[in-house]
């Protein structure tokens, strides 16, 4: 299967991430309704200047990963964050859309530029409003004509050909959520999302904490759920094993690993390796699985190498059998809650997963780190870090 990495030679510049930051998710028509997309970039941005120390004057460029660049969110929304953000004119910006993988790839792409001596410093970003951005579901005609009117490509009918296919059960898909709900209420009242999450001043007042996690979820009330994408006697897909619509920001500074030596600047990880590849979209979430082995092939590494994976949890059913399939230990995959309790806000999931993947990789003094997601329409886009010796 064709696949696009890229191999970090000793001889090249390494791209180090020096901070990560996300925004509390909230859930659709939550707390976040009031503000803009670009008030919630300027909230990481912000960030990242205060944490770092690294002047946004600094900056080569910015790139922002979102999802649906349409209305608040269209004319090149990674400009219009800066300018309306107050940060200097001469910072140009750009906006990337892959889906689901927009943030993980405006990351590679900066570790890549930075690599290839483009320039020093990129901070990166993701963004999804989707409480204010209606979502579109048009397709080309010949789309339409290919995927039964569309309809095997919409995101839940290809999670329950996932289930269905690699024979993923309902009780397990709805184990699996009741597990990434309860490891985020976990994480959250433990204070282990604390270094990652910056609190965002709204209207109604600030917004500390995520929205999404259940503490009062359990197998029963999950079971009780009616499935939503197919009613017939094989249907598993409910609204409890699926990731909700959500609004957030996530984002990075991406440097040259040259320049955050001669700043004194920690490091969270190093970009050791990164792969995007495509599948078949009527099962689209499967594609983790040789994006995963294209990045560890790239970097020398197989699975039992890596001491932490956050793999964006699209749904419960397409998980279930990337885990399976990769062989990834439960132990160490999203331990602190995925995208099924967090939520998943489109083009803020990779640079979100990331970030909690390199502050729980660092909390456990671990040495390499596995960032791999699903994208719409049959992508897979995976990275590995590897943090650096204290």
């Amino acid at each position: 299967m064709p696949a696009d990495t890229t191999d970090m030679s000793s001889e090249r510049e390494h791209a180090v991430v020096v901070d990560a930051v996300r925004t509390p998710q909230t859930k659709k028509e939550g707390g976040f309704t009031d503000l803009y997309p670009e008030d919630l970039v300027k909230a990481v941005l912000n960030a990242l200047v205060g944490r770092t120390g690294v002047d946004s004057e600094e900056w080569t460029d910015f790139r922002l990963g979102c999802a649906n660049q349409e209305a608040e969110q269209g004319r090149n929304l990674a400009r219009q964050s800066l300018l309306a953000g107050g940060f200097p004119e001469s910072i140009p910006g750009a906006t990337l859309s892959r889906l689901c993988g927009s943030s993980l790839t405006t990351l590679n792409d900066a570790a890549r530029a930075v690599e290839s001596g483009d320039g020093a410093v990129y901070p990166i970003a993701g963004v999804e409003h989707m409480t204010r951005i209606p979502f579109s579901d048009w397709l080309h005609p010949a789309l339409e004509e290919r995927y039964d009117g569309g309809d095997t490509l919409s995101m839940g009918k290809t999670a329950e050909t996932v289930a269905r296919r690699y024979d993923i059960s309902r009780e397990d898909q709805d184990e699996f959520a009741l597990r990434s709900h309860e490891r985020a209420i976990d994480a959250r009242e433990s204070g282990r999302f604390d270094d990652e999450i910056v609190p965002v001043e709204t209207p109604d007042g600030v917004v500390e904490h995520d929205e999404g996690p259940r503490a009062n979820t359990s197998m029963e009330v999950l079971s009780d759920l009616p499935t939503v994408f197919a009613d017939d006697d094989a249907a598993s897909v409910t609204p409890g094993n699926a990731s909700p619509l959500t609004d957030g920001a996530a984002g990075a500074l991406v440097t040259a690993e040259s320049y955050a030596d001669a700043n004194d600047l920690p490091v969270l990880g190093r970009v050791v390796s990164r792969a995007v590849v495509g599948v078949d979209p009527e099962e689209m979430g499967v594609a983790p699985i040789s994006a995963t082995r294209a990045a560890l092939d790239t970097a020398g590494l197989t699975i039992d190498d890596i001491d932490l994976v956050e793999l964006n949890e699209a749904f419960a059913s397409q998980s279930l059998y990337c885990k399976r399939e990769l062989g990834i230990d439960d132990e160490i995959l999203n331990v602190n809650g995925g995208a099924i309790a967090l939520g998943h806000p489109l083009g803020c999931s990779g640079a979100r997963i990331a970030t909690t993947l390199l502050h729980e990789l660092d909390r456990r003094d671990g040495r390499y780190g596995l960032a791999t997601m699903c994208v719409g329409f049959g992508q897979g886009v995976a990275t590995v870090f590897e943090r650096p010796d204290r």
